[in-house]
């Protein structure tokens, strides 16, 4: 008989943005959600939810984030326009147990506005959710910035939206040149208008590159010194989004071989989906497809020269695939890795030897590794030296154990988990310590940008083995 799971406590979505609309407005943040809201409470047509508050509102609002119970942020990261965050505890469709919440800090391109992000506050409209009430931009504001916020930043014209925002130029023009009309001028807001009303995207696409010349230009007039300061600012703040580590988090999942490491980690990649940006799974070695390069036909590598050969060209991509590995460091948006891993894997002198790749080498690349935030090991015999069963372990298992055992030791942070209990409750056990992880990474993050107290996860939690 299969074994029922207790499910673990989280919000439904219909009990979190009514509390956190309310905690909002009681909190005195004025806010306003862009788009997308047409379902709440009950459903998200987005991956997240977009709020328009003030820049000096900012503090708040995260302290109200973190205020309200059951929920925990367990992710933060913020360009010049808008600051993203990661909220564990609620439920999404369909096993997700997180929410992303953007605070859109304005409404620019290159740091200059396209719609002063007060005016969209000002003329906010009180809207019916449920039994609960949120603020909405007017339906002019709304268009506006369903449209820019592709079209002017992506150069793309999104779909999703382009009916809504057609039918709002259709019966509002006049209104839509109007709020237009400060930033960009008459002539070119007339003519993006009067494209997306006649809907040839061809057209509407050709008012690009016109759109973000007038936008400079105008900006340059009424105040150069201001403009060319946004502009660097925001120039500034991607650079260190782009190129500067520190956005993405490894966690890799050591096992021996008898473990079920894979069940655990197809288990993981649905319910953390939304903690981060992007949640992925990677090998800790190359891919199959990479090791098959490796390989070389034995007719190939006879001769002297021909392994020689064949070391050099594995020697090579091994060393490529290290290069992509560091790069990838550098993400633009927070993203969460989970790195399956076994016992092999730290025997680099051993695997790697049948890729004719050289000893020292191969001990070589295992030392420029970028080591992972988190370890958790996977440990059938985390509560003795017996099995389930009361068998005694092999000692070839024995010996992969106490191998891994020493190796994670040596982490700065590790969690030890009991793999003896079946794969769901190991991937709920996995599942908790990776989000105490990021959350207590994300508390870290936060600390030094807002006066708040720090959350109670011990450090201890990751330097101790977790029955």
């Amino acid at each position: 008989m299969k074994e029922t799971l207790p499910q673990p406590l989280v919000m439904p979505l219909n009990k979190f943005l009514p509390a956190l609309f309310r905690a909002l407005s009681d909190g005195g943040v004025h806010y306003c959600v862009l788009r997308g809201y047409e379902k709440f409470p009950d459903y998200n047509t987005g991956r997240d939810v977009d709020l328009l508050v003030r820049a000096s509102d900012l503090p708040l609002a995260i302290r109200i984030l973190r205020s309200i119970p059951g929920v925990r942020v367990v992710g933060y990261f913020a360009r010049p326009y808008v600051a993203s965050v990661f909220l564990q505890g609620i439920s999404s469709p369909p096993k997700a147990r997180a929410l992303q919440i953007d605070c859109d800090l304005s409404l620019t391109w290159k740091g200059l506005a396209y719609l002063p992000a007060d005016t969209v506050l000002q003329n906010a409209l009180l809207h019916p959710a449920g039994n609960s009430t949120l603020f909405v931009p007017s339906p002019v504001h709304e268009a506006i910035t369903s449209l820019l916020a592709s079209l002017l930043i992506g150069g793309f014209v999104k779909e999703k939206y382009f009916l809504q925002v057609q039918r709002t130029f259709v019966r509002e023009r006049a209104e839509v040149i109007a709020a237009m009309l400060p930033q960009f001028g008459a002539k070119v807001t007339t003519r993006l208008v009067d494209s997306v009303i006649g809907g040839d995207r061809e057209k509407i696409l050709g008012c690009v590159r016109a759109l973000r010349t007038s936008l400079v230009l105008r900006n340059l007039l009424r105040a150069p010194f201001h403009c060319a300061l946004a502009v660097a600012r925001h120039y500034a703040k991607e650079f260190e989004v782009r190129y500067l580590p520190g956005l993405l988090v490894t966690v890799c999942i050591l096992s021996p071989e008898s473990c079920d490491s894979t069940t655990v980690i197809e288990t993981l990649m649905p319910i953390l989906q939304f903690s981060a940006v992007k949640v992925e799974k990677r090998s800790f070695w190359p891919d199959s497809s990479c090791k098959c390069d490796f390989s070389k036909n034995d007719e190939d590598s006879n001769s002297n020269s021909g392994a020689r050969k064949s070391s050099l060209a594995s020697m090579a991509t091994v060393g490529r695939w290290l290069a992509e590995e560091w790069l990838s460091r550098f993400q633009k948006n927070f993203a969460l890795r989970l790195i399956e891993s076994d016992s092999r894997d730290l025997m680099t002198n051993q695997k790697w030897r049948r890729y004719r790749v050289p000893q020292w080498f191969a001990w070589l690349v295992g030392k420029m590794l970028p080591s992972p935030d988190l370890w958790i090991l996977l440990d059938p015999a985390v509560g003795g030296i017996q099995s389930s069963n009361h068998e005694a372990i092999p000692a070839q298992l024995l010996r992969q154990l106490e191998a891994c055992r020493s190796f994670v030791k040596t982490r700065n942070r590790f969690v030890i988990l009991d793999a003896d209990k079946p794969a769901t409750r190991v991937a709920e056990d996995a599942y908790s310590a990776i989000i105490d992880f990021l959350a207590l990474r994300a508390d870290w993050l936060l600390k030094d940008q807002f006066p708040f107290r720090s959350i109670s996860v011990s450090k201890k939690r990751f330097t101790q083995s977790s029955d």
